[in-house]
C-alpha cells in the first residue's frame, strides 16, 4: 500500500465533516471507515486504471459532500425548504416540519406531526393518528399553507362535527394520480368512513398520468445545494399579470392541450379527460372496497369567479371569449360524479356570489375561501352534525370541566405556551380568565359550592409526584392536604364544601388509598384502601358513601365500588369486562357517568345505580373522558381528544 493513501483518504473523507453533514456521528464514522477500507484495498491492486478511477470517484464525491456542507453552513439563507419526502409514485409532507411562510399577502406557520399531517402550534408533533373518520385528500388548496391551521376549512368544520377525527392530507402540487397512490399506501390504512377528494380547476384536469420519482428527485430531496442550483437554473414561470392564471396559458398550443376551459381541443386534452374519469373511477373502487364513501369537492379558478380577472386573462393570452367555456370542468366533473354515483360539492356558485375567496397574487384560498368551503360542508352534512357541542376555543388540552353556580361558566384546566393554567370562561364567550398558571402541572380543579375555595393538583403526573392543594380565594393562602412524604391527586369536594376526598400514596409509588379530609377542622377524618389500587373518589348525595374505582388484582379491570362512612363496608357496584375511569355523580344521585375503555378507546357511559343498567352515551374512535354533570341529570360536560383536535364538549342526555 502506498504510504500516502490513508492520509489522503482521511483528508478526502473526514469523519468529523461527514458527521456534521449527516447529523450522525455513527453514520459519519461508519461511512468513512468503509471508504478507507475500500481505498486501501484498491491501492494494492496493480491496475493503474482502476486506481485512477477509484481516486477520481472518491475525490469527486468528497468535493460534492464538502460543497453541500459549506452551502448548508454559509448559504443557509438561500436554502430552498424541502417540505416533502418521496414515496416513488407520490410524495408527501415531511414529518416534524415547523416552517413560517410569508409574502406581502399572507403570513402563516406550517407544522406537521410525525406522520406528515398538518397540526396546529399547540399539538405535540410526536402524537400520531392511527384511524380517522373523515380524510381530506387534495393539493395545495387543501393543504392551505398560506393560512394558519385554525383557519383551514378542515379545521373550521371540526367545530360542527366535534365527534369526528378529521385529517388534512393536502399535498402541494400533487395531481390525481399521486393522490390516488397516497390513498393506496397511506390513506386507506387510516380506515376513514368518508374520503373527500378535492379537485381544482387550476391544474387538476391536465397531465393526468402517473409520475415516478427520478434520480434527480431523490438527489434534490437530500441535497440543499442541488435544490438551490436546480431552482436557479430552471426556467421560471411567466406571470405577466403579476399573478398565477392557470388553467390559462400564454401559448396557444398549451391552451389547446391543457386548458380544460378552452374549447379547441387536442388528442392530449381528450386523453386527460379520459384519464380523469378513469382515475376517479379507480378512486371510488378503492375507497368503497375499504368500506368508505368518496365525496368530490370542486374548487373553481379565479377566472371562473371574477369577471375582471377573466377579462384581463383573455387579453394577455390573446384568446376569444367565444372560445372559452367556463363551465366545462364543472360539467365534466358532474358527469363523472353522476356516472359513478358520487356526491359532488361544486363551489362554483358559492365562490361567485362572495367576495374574492383567493389571494390576489397567490392562486390559493384566503381565509374567506376556507370559510366558504367549511360552511358548504357543514350545510351538506348538517343531518349528522351536533352529536354534541364543542365548547373550547382551540386545541389547548383543556380538561376536567365543571359547570359553575351561575350556570353559564366553566372551570377547567388548560395548557398553552408551555404553561399550565386553571381557567374560567363563559360557555358561549371568547374571554378566558386565568385563575392560576405555572410551568408545573396545574390539574384537576374544582370549586367549593360557594366558590370561596379552589381545590387542585400540582406536580408531575408522569412521575406520580403530585400534591393536592386547597386555595383560600379570600386571602390567597394555600394548604397542602397530602401527608408529608406522600403524593396525592384528583381531589373532590362534597356538595357543601366541608369535606374533601382524594387518593394518596407513599414514596416508591406504593398502592394508592383513599383519604378523607375535614376542611373546617383541617384534619384527616378517615382513610381506607382496597385491592392493589383505588382512585377517583367522589361523595354520594348526602355524603354517607364514597364512590371510587378499584383494581382488585394485577389482572383485573377497574370497577366501581362504594365505601360506607358509617361502618366501613365496601360494596361492588359495577364490574365490566373493560376498565372504568373518571366517575361522576349526577345531581339527583341516581346516575354515575364514567369513561370506559370498551373498544380500545375511551367512551362515555351512564350507570343507573338503582336499576344497575348501563347505557353507552358515545361511540366514536376518539377518546372522551373527564365527565361532569351540569345542574341536572340531562347535561354532561367532558373532555376529549379526536386525532389532532381536543377540547371540552357538552352532551345532552335523553331522559
Amino acid at each position: 500500500m502506498p504510504k500516502h493513501t490513508l492520509p489522503i483518504l482521511v483528508l478526502l473523507w473526514n469523519p468529523i465533516t461527514l458527521s456534521i453533514l449527516l447529523y450522525s456521528i455513527g453514520w459519519g464514522v461508519a461511512i468513512c471507515l468503509f471508504v478507507w477500507i475500500i481505498g486501501v484495498a484498491v491501492s494494492n491492486i496493480k491496475s493503474l486504471r482502476v486506481k485512477v478511477w477509484a481516486f477520481n470517484i472518491a475525490a469527486i464525491l468528497s468535493i460534492c459532500y464538502h460543497a453541500e456542507l459549506l452551502f448548508r453552513v454559509f448559504g443557509a439563507d438561500n436554502e430552498i425548504p424541502n417540505l416533502y419526502e418521496l414515496h416513488n409514485r407520490f410524495y408527501f409532507n415531511k414529518p416534524y416540519l415547523d416552517q413560517k411562510f410569508g409574502t406581502d399577502e399572507y403570513s402563516s406557520r406550517y407544522r406537521t406531526n410525525c406522520q406528515g399531517f398538518r397540526i396546529d402550534e399547540q399539538t405535540n408533533a410526536d402524537d400520531s393518528i392511527k384511524k380517522c373518520d373523515w380524510l381530506f385528500i387534495g393539493d395545495s388548496f387543501t393543504q392551505g399553507a398560506q393560512v394558519d391551521y385554525e383557519y383551514l376549512f378542515t379545521s373550521l368544520i371540526y367545530k360542527s362535527f366535534p365527534e369526528k377525527i378529521i385529517i388534512n392530507a393536502g399535498i402541494s402540487g400533487a395531481g390525481l394520480c399521486e393522490e390516488l397512490n397516497f390513498y393506496k399506501e397511506i390513506g386507506q390504512k387510516l380506515h376513514p368512513k368518508k374520503v373527500f377528494l378535492q379537485i381544482g380547476v387550476f391544474n387538476d384536469f391536465k397531465d393526468i398520468k402517473e409520475h415516478r420519482a427520478s434520480l434527480q428527485d431523490y438527489i434534490a430531496e437530500k441535497s440543499s445545494l442541488y435544490s438551490y442550483l436546480s431552482y436557479q437554473l430552471s426556467p421560471q414561470d411567466e406571470t405577466p399579470l403579476g399573478r398565477w392564471m392557470e388553467p390559462f396559458f400564454l401559448n396557444l398550443q398549451d391552451n389547446i392541450d391543457s386548458n380544460i376551459l378552452y374549447k379547441p381541443t387536442s388528442n392530449k386534452k381528450e386523453k386527460d379527460k379520459d384519464n380523469f374519469s378513469t382515475c376517479i373511477s379507480e378512486f371510488k373502487r378503492l375507497v368503497e372496497a375499504n368500506g368508505a364513501e368518496l365525496v368530490l369537492i370542486l374548487i373553481p379558478s379565479k377566472e371562473q369567479v371574477s369577471q375582471r380577472m377573466f377579462k384581463e386573462t383573455l387579453k394577455i393570452c390573446k384568446l376569444k371569449e367565444s372560445d372559452v367555456d367556463l363551465q366545462a370542468a364543472n360539467r365534466l366533473c358532474a358527469e363523472v360524479a353522476q356516472k359513478e354515483g358520487l356526491t359532488l360539492i361544486d363551489m362554483y356558485d358559492d365562490f361567485r356570489t362572495s367576495s374574492l375567496p383567493f389571494f390576489l397574487i397567490d392562486e390559493h384560498l384566503n381565509v374567506l375561501g376556507h370559510e366558504l368551503i367549511a360552511a358548504r360542508l357543514v350545510a351538506e352534512y348538517e343531518n349528522i352534525s351536533h352529536a354534541y357541542d364543542y365548547l373550547s376555543l382551540g386545541n389547548y388540552d383543556e380538561r376536567y370541566p365543571t359547570l359553575l353556580a351561575d350556570s353559564v361558566s366553566l372551570l377547567y384546566q388548560s395548557h398553552q405556551n408551555r404553561k399550565y393554567s386553571i381557567c374560567r370562561r363563559q360557555i358561549n364567550g371568547n374571554t378566558t380568565e386565568t385563575l392560576l398558571n405555572n410551568f408545573r402541572e396545574l390539574i384537576h380543579p374544582s370549586y367549593s359550592q360557594s366558590q370561596d375555595a379552589l381545590l387542585f393538583t400540582v406536580g408531575n403526573q408522569d412521575k406520580l409526584q403530585t400534591e393536592v392543594v386547597l386555595l383560600d380565594i379570600a386571602n390567597g393562602k394555600q394548604e397542602t392536604l397530602n401527608d408529608a412524604g406522600c403524593s396525592a391527586s384528583i381531589p373532590m369536594f362534597n356538595l357543601d364544601g366541608s369535606l374533601i376526598v382524594f387518593p394518596q400514596w407513599g414514596q416508591g409509588n406504593t398502592k394508592p388509598y383513599i383519604k378523607l379530609y375535614d376542611v373546617i377542622e383541617h384534619k384527616e377524618v378517615a382513610r381506607f384502601s382496597d385491592g392493589i389500587e383505588c382512585w377517583r373518589p367522589i361523595f354520594s348525595k348526602g355524603d354517607s358513601l364514597v364512590y371510587y374505582i378499584n383494581k382488585a388484582t394485577e389482572d383485573s379491570n377497574f370497577a366501581i365500588k362504594s365505601y360506607s362512612r358509617k361502618n366501613g363496608t365496601k360494596t361492588m357496584l359495577l364490574k365490566m369486562p373493560y376498565d372504568i375511569w373518571d366517575i361522576a355523580l349526577s345531581p339527583s344521585g341516581k346516575y354515575i357517568a364514567y369513561a370506559g375503555n370498551k373498544d380500545g378507546n375511551w367512551d362515555l357511559f351512564l350507570f343507573n345505580i338503582e336499576t344497575q343498567q348501563v347505557e353507552q352515551l358515545t361511540k366514536t374512535i376518539g377518546n372522551e373522558w373527564d365527565p361532569s354533570f351540569g345542574h341536572g341529570d340531562d347535561e354532561l360536560f367532558f373532555a376529549g381528544v379526536f386525532g389532532i383536535n381536543n377540547g371540552i364538549y357538552r352532551l345532552k342526555i335523553a331522559q
